[in-house]
């Protein structure tokens, strides 16, 4: 069954929390995905969630200055992985910020992602570059890169 893409609203924000803390998440501030949700009615912030059966399969977090965006965040619950439910988020994310006047799309995922990395490039994302040793490995005291990529929208 495919997920049920649609705006986030304020009773989501506790899930998306809980999400994004238990692993599958970034670690973004939880006060930033209420921050987003103010600034969804000026299109200046974007978040987007995936409901399942079960409850929440996923969700997108996206900011925007003027033409430019960043996806801050796409988490996809565990259970959901390779069912399309990313691919989906990322379109509709994609699809907002181009209705909401965004020219560009910018993000960053960890070097060992592979799996974000080849959904981004199937999207059209390219990468731009690399910041070294930017994301603490937890298992280690090693640090791993984060790749940038872009795309116009």
């Amino acid at each position: 069954m495919s997920p049920r893409l649609r705006p986030a609203v304020a009773g989501d924000v506790p899930a998306v929390v809980a999400m994004d803390q238990a692993g599958d998440g970034v670690g973004l501030l939880p006060s930033l995905y209420s921050d987003l949700l103010r600034r969804s009615a000026e299109g200046t912030g974007h978040l987007l969630v995936a409901e399942a059966g079960d409850g929440l399969a996923g969700f997108s977090a996206c900011s925007q200055v003027l033409d430019e965006a960043t996806l801050l965040a796409l988490v996809v619950h565990r259970s959901r992985r390779g069912c399309g439910t990313g691919r989906a988020l990322l379109a509709a994310s994609l699809e907002a910020l181009t209705a909401a006047g965004a020219a560009r799309c910018l993000l960053e995922a960890r070097a060992s992602n592979t799996a974000a990395l080849a959904l981004y490039v199937g999207a059209g994302f390219r990468e731009d570059g690399r910041r070294r040793g930017y994301y603490p490995c937890a298992s280690t005291l090693e640090r791993e890169d984060a790749v940038l990529m872009s795309r116009e929208l």
